[in-house]
């Protein structure tokens, strides 16, 4: 619903505009009241209500829900920007309360403040001035290009330790990257935030997609790292050295992109982008390597597989920095784009 007001003028030239009364009532305005005009970049001019701010809290039935289910909710609260997050019971039991700690203890930034037998309340400890979204962003990228390196070498040389030492890295790629969603949903839900901190949803926008790509990368990390575990016989060198040169033109790609949105480059992420129809030949080595050692047909499969596609997610990368190097040029956002 939208309301369309004529522009008042007093006697001291001050400008006028009425509000209208039912959205008054119910955000709690009467006479006297004290509201908060903020100015948008946009030339929008917001308007908060003494209210406004004081409503970022929910709560979640504990009864009828599982662990699983949960975990959902309250990962789902978390992303949309609650700063608390109370989970409510006729009665919160041992077995509840550690289940909601362990949740706690996947998502960064998020503590048990307050318990009571009928509630656990999570609180929200950390501003988004504690992780810049560029920083965020950039070691995400750190930890996923990681894990894609190491798990090439653990499929190459057969090195049980860092496959499973990959597979943990995992978690730490998910929380960073529900931070920056949470970032999101954060300056979507309180809109004053986009002025407090100078960052624009659409620069946040942005480096969500790209967070979404790395974590996509990590997953197929962890897929190789798998298929390592799951070589029956130790490649061939041959072998080894064309699984480690497509895994090297993935990386580049990867890498490419990643520094072309973060400095906005259009010139660098079309570089990135020039080999995109070449795709194909960073896989051809993977049918001669399956004749070859036919027992290792699986884990070869897998790792051609996740090369491939770890190239194609630098491509989407470089994609969205160009994207994003059109719609953020000029839009006056303040925050440090460097990753340093």
């Amino acid at each position: 619903m939208s309301y369309r007001r004529r522009v008042q003028v007093t006697g001291g030239g001050t400008f006028l505009v009425t509000l209208p009364k039912d959205w008054a009532d119910a955000a709690g305005i009467a006479q006297g009241s004290v509201v908060e005009l903020v100015p948008n970049r946009s030339g929008a001019l917001l308007l908060l209500p003494p209210a406004a701010r004081g409503r970022n809290t929910c709560e979640i039935p504990l009864e009828g829900r599982d662990a699983v289910a949960l975990q959902r909710d309250v990962i789902a609260r978390y992303v949309a920007g609650y700063d608390v997050i109370r989970v409510t019971g006729h009665r919160v039991r041992l077995e509840g309360r550690r289940v909601v700690r362990e949740i706690a203890q996947g998502l960064i930034g998020l503590e048990i403040l307050e318990e009571s037998q009928t509630a656990v309340a999570l609180h929200s400890v950390v501003s988004m001035k504690d992780f810049p979204v560029g920083q965020t962003l950039h070691r995400v990228f750190e930890i996923a290009l990681g894990m894609f390196d190491d798990a090439l070498t653990s499929w190459c040389t057969q090195d049980d330790e860092l496959a499973h030492d990959v597979a943990e890295r995992d978690s730490d790629v998910d929380r960073l990257v529900l931070l920056v969603a949470r970032q999101l949903g954060l300056l979507l839900r309180d809109l004053l935030v986009e002025e407090e901190i100078g960052l624009s949803r659409l620069h946040c926008h942005y480096h969500l997609e790209v967070a979404d790509q790395l974590e996509r990368v990590a997953d197929h990390a962890v897929k190789v790292s798998r298929a390592a575990l799951a070589i029956v016989e130790s490649p061939v060198a041959d072998v080894a050295r064309e699984v480690a040169a497509a895994a090297g033109e993935s990386r580049a790609v990867l890498s490419s992109a990643v520094r072309a949105f973060e400095a906005r480059d259009v010139e660098l992420a079309n570089v990135a982008l020039a080999s995109k129809t070449e795709h194909l030949k960073i896989a051809q080595w993977a049918p001669t390597a399956i004749r070859k050692q036919p027992k290792n047909a699986f884990p070869i499969s897998i790792v051609s597989d996740s090369v491939v596609r770890t190239r194609e997610h630098g491509f989407n990368i470089a994609e969205t920095a160009i994207d994003a190097a059109v719609a953020l040029r000029g839009d006056g956002d303040r925050e440090d784009h460097s990753p340093d």
